[in-house]
């Protein structure tokens, strides 16, 4: 989580094509008013999140996150195994979507396990830090 803390706030730079990105992730709705959004995670640590329901921030933000992470969290995608997915249970959890290299995993990230719930988590907490920036 240390990487994270070199990430700056830019509103100049042009937003990438999100088709270009390495490494996306989208929340989806529950029925207890969980996050609704999107990042966008790519090769030169160019992250873009866009806020759609139930965060502090909506609409379209970015950030800059190390080239490290961005490798750490591309080395923990490969090495994620099946099992890690977890089953699904109960319909208030919420669904998760992962997209990467044309492939998509959808799980709940409550159930998640191993390397997908690392991964989960680091981009969890990079949409965490970006709503407590203040712009």
């Amino acid at each position: 989580m240390t990487l994270l803390t070199s990430y700056f706030v830019s509103k100049e730079e042009k937003l990438k094509d999100t088709n270009d990105a390495l490494l996306s992730l989208s929340k989806g709705k529950c029925q207890n008013n969980c996050p609704v959004y999107d990042l966008w995670i790519f090769e030169n640590g160019q992250v873009i999140y866009k806020g759609i329901e139930n965060v502090s921030k909506e609409g379209v933000h970015t950030i800059t996150i190390s080239t490290d992470l961005v490798r750490k969290m591309y080395d923990l995608i490969l090495n994620c195994n099946p099992r890690d997915i977890g089953g699904a249970k109960g319909r208030d959890n919420p669904l998760t979507i992962i997209k990467f290299n044309n492939k998509k995993v959808v799980f709940q990230s409550q159930r998640a396990k191993g390397n997908l719930l690392e991964l989960n988590n680091l981009l969890e907490h990079i949409a965490s830090t970006i709503n407590e920036i203040d712009d």
